[in-house]
């Protein structure tokens, strides 16, 4: 039997806890890390309800960031292998303590400094040689966006096109809440908030360009009618896999990120960074430091708020480039997840859903012996079959379709 020790139950931890338990030949005995225990009974209690009471998630309270705490649950535990999702400030102190112990990581979103605006993959790509050299295998943001869209350009790489030229990643959120919940990030408010008032980048011709912020009353974005999901707007902006993607592919011209925003909310977002909201720095108030953005955290609807009545679906995939036999080649891979079907299945939304199959899928792999080696890697590595991984994630729970394209929409192929 597996044993598994996973961090955080949040809306991602909880989807893919609830996943996990519906694999128990595989993940024979789930363990959970979390900081509030009142959080991890409702999750444990849910996933022993849905399993009619087959399996028993087992709880650990402790702040895996500090000191030796999480070294000395893995001590305590012994698991076959960790999967994080929990804060991202972690994912270092995390990653150290499974060097020490012995064991295989998995995560879904690259490290970021609390005291620093950015994120990177480069300190945990740094910890490579340290990982062969323990024959340890660690894979990064196996998640969707980060994960499959690495994938869904590997798949393209080594199954459809003989070379590559460019990569345009769309991320939809057609979803629509509760009319009571004004302003709600997709995910972990404090994080998202942090990465939309970054510089927007795109990688081209071998260096990186900025256009401004999302922000920006001239942010770039167009309309686009995805399938399923609907007419949307998505913007241009900077995410992790754009940084590791071109290192993978050969001959690459371009990739770039947009994700979908409506006005509404891009106007709360305007103001939040206006009035100080999302400053990181701690300020006084009162006799005590307070970080605005840990506070504004606090305030805003949480999953559970919202999950319950969230409708409509998600859309997120690759427009890619290229050429196949000397000629032009256009392919549409992507995938579309409903938010109500998420909800009655694990409790969460479809943002929880898309983030925790693909990890859920990626570690099955892994207990499996489907995806091994040793090493850091990111999920669009030659190492790791991406056909293999696509194949196994429509089981666990997220089917990939794959268009041919006449073209690339008019609106790609603008220079923003």
């Amino acid at each position: 039997m597996n044993k598994i020790l996973v961090i955080g139950c949040g809306n991602v931890g909880s989807v893919g806890l609830h996943k996990m338990a519906q694999y128990p030949k595989v993940f024979g005995e789930i363990h959970v890390v979390g900081r509030t225990l009142k959080k991890c009974e409702s999750v444990r209690d849910s996933v022993k309800k849905k399993s009619k009471g087959k399996v028993d998630l087992k709880i650990h309270i402790t702040d895996v960031g500090t000191g030796k705490n999480f070294l000395n649950i893995l001590n305590e535990v012994r698991p076959d292998l960790v999967v994080n999702w929990g804060s991202p400030y972690d994912n270092l102190v995390v990653m150290d303590a499974c060097l020490e112990y012995g064991v295989r990581y998995i995560d879904t979103a690259c490290y970021e400094h609390p005291e620093h605006y950015g994120f990177s993959y480069e300190k945990q790509l740094a910890k490579n040689e340290a990982f062969k050299k323990k024959g340890l295998l660690a894979i990064l943001g196996a998640g969707f966006d980060p994960g499959v869209s690495n994938i869904y350009s590997a798949y393209a790489r080594d199954y459809i096109f003989d070379q590559i030229d460019t990569i345009d990643i769309l991320d939809c959120n057609g979803g629509s809440k509760d009319e009571k919940i004004k302003f709600a990030p997709n995910f972990d408010p404090e994080i998202n908030l942090r990465e939309l008032i970054l510089p927007i980048k795109y990688w081209k011709d071998g260096k990186w360009l900025e256009k401004g912020k999302l922000i920006d009353e001239d942010a770039p974005y167009f309309e686009f009618n995805f399938p399923e999901a609907g007419k949307f707007t998505p913007y241009l902006m900077y995410h992790e896999e754009l940084e590791t993607i071109p290192t993978h592919i050969k001959g690459l011209k371009r990739i770039r990120f947009w994700m979908t925003f409506s006005k509404n909310y891009l106007t709360y977002l305007r103001v939040l960074y206006n009035v100080g909201l999302t400053r990181i720095d701690p300020i006084n108030y009162d006799g005590k430091e307070v970080v605005p953005v840990k506070f504004l955290k606090a305030i805003l609807p949480k999953g559970e708020d919202f999950n319950s009545g969230y409708v409509g679906k998600t859309n997120i995939g690759n427009i890619i480039a290229g050429k196949k036999n000397k000629k032009n080649k256009y392919v549409y891979i992507y995938n579309v997840c409903d938010h109500h079907e998420a909800y009655k299945e694990t409790n969460g939304n479809a943002i929880g859903y898309t983030t925790a199959i693909p990890t859920v899928t990626v570690a099955k792999l892994v207990l499996e012996g489907k995806w091994g080696g040793v090493g850091v890697k990111n999920t669009e590595d030659k190492s790791l079959d991406s056909k293999v991984f696509i194949e196994e994630m429509e089981k666990v729970g997220l089917k990939t379709i794959i268009k041919n394209l006449k073209d690339i929409p008019k609106e790609l192929k603008k220079n923003y």
